[in-house]
């Protein structure tokens, strides 16, 4: 096994120097310049170590496919899979939108790291795109390359080791005063009695809009005061798809306040049927969460309160629930949460959390009793 490595050292036009690698890997010369030597290294290393398991037979050599080609390939893949319809729709938007046009014509397994780093903080200070969907769409990059790598039709994933960018928590509000949440469900009640409920399901569970809507009175169990979360209401499909987000299934407990608002609910509607949404119109049918997000925001403005988005009622729940002594493993549980990464952003919303946790630990010397001698004359 024979490797050639060119190690000369080359100018560019403007004077400045570059390196020059290149290897062949059964025949096939493989080619590339660095600005600094040690990424030239490191790539050669990298292609040796590839030319050693593909000529050992270890490894089958793999062959190049176009970044556009596979992406067809991954966005039927997730679709046949179940992934909801909404977030598979956000991936074909950000792929067609960012990654395509940059990347679409290339070879996979030939995009550097570098590159791909570039082109996302590009992202960020040239179009103007907020750290958050930067990092979506540095994670639709990552998990495209995961994808190829447990298919073999690339050697590594060059995504993987760039970091995400730190989010502001702008995007997270909720009301931190009573009044206001109470100002709001005494509007919610004036609207209708299938939007009071709504919102103190969602402001007493902490359950997104789309696991309160999927909501029917067969996973509300009164007699043993729990809910049944496994469900969720998708709205660009029209349709309850059996999991949650994180597709794990939790029972949620209720509280006093919800359940007199479940048997005054009940006792005012006839859908009421273990087969009936909770959350329906005057004809019993589902409610689609853009009709909601408009009567919330038309409460919001009669009820003088800080407008909010509707998923941030869920966002309330658990800023109310650490201020009042939750702790935050119990609120990843309740709130559905696959990762504790998630909910440590909500001890951000919680004033003082923190500051009232110095006491847990506490470590000092004990005083010491003196005993004041008194002098004998």
């Amino acid at each position: 096994m024979s490797t050639k490595s060119i190690k000369k050292i080359y100018k560019r036009q403007d004077g400045s120097n570059f390196f020059r690698k290149s290897i062949r890997i059964n025949g096939e010369k493989i080619e590339k310049s660095f600005s600094r030597k040690v990424d030239s290294d490191k790539w050669y290393t990298e292609k040796k170590r590839e030319k050693e398991l593909v000529e050992s037979g270890l490894q089958l050599e793999r062959e190049d496919i176009q970044l556009s080609d596979f992406a067809k390939i991954w966005l039927e893949r997730r679709k046949q899979n179940g992934k909801p319809l909404s977030s598979w729709e956000s991936d074909e938007a950000r792929l067609r939108k960012y990654i395509l046009p940059e990347f679409g014509e290339r070879e996979m397994s030939r995009i550097s790291t570098k590159e791909w780093e570039t082109f996302l903080d590009d992202l960020v200070s040239a179009e103007k795109v907020a750290p958050a969907t930067r990092n979506r769409i540095r994670s639709i990059a990552n998990k495209m390359y995961n994808d190829g790598l447990r298919q073999e039709l690339v050697f590594s994933n060059p995504v993987r080791v760039i970091p995400k960018l730190k989010e502001p928590m702008d995007a997270w509000d909720c009301w931190s005063s009573v009044d206001e949440i109470l100002s709001y469900l005494t509007e919610a009640k004036n609207e209708s009695p299938s939007f009071y409920l709504l919102a103190c399901l969602s402001l007493n569970l902490g359950t997104r809009i789309g696991e309160t809507l999927a909501l029917d009175h067969s996973d509300l169990n009164l007699s043993q005061r729990r809910v049944q979360i496994s469900k969720i209401y998708e709205e660009a499909s029209g349709t309850v798809c059996h999991r949650t987000k994180s597709h794990k299934e939790r029972w949620l407990g209720i509280n006093d306040s919800l359940a007199e608002a479940l048997i005054e609910y009940r006792n005012v509607t006839r859908f009421n049927k273990p087969s009936d949404p909770v959350v329906c119109d005057e004809q019993g049918k589902r409610l689609r969460e853009r009709k909601v997000r408009n009567i919330h925001d038309r409460v919001c403005v009669k009820a003088k309160v800080k407008s909010l988005r509707v998923h941030d009622l869920r966002h309330t729940f658990a800023s109310h629930y650490i201020m009042n002594g939750g702790s935050l493993a119990e609120l990843q549980s309740l709130l559905g949460h696959s990762s504790p990464t998630m909910t440590l952003k909500y001890a951000h919303m919680a004033p003082g959390f923190l500051e009232k946790k110095a006491s847990v630990v506490s470590f000092s010397l004990p005083k010491q009793n003196v005993l004041q001698l008194r002098k004998v004359k």
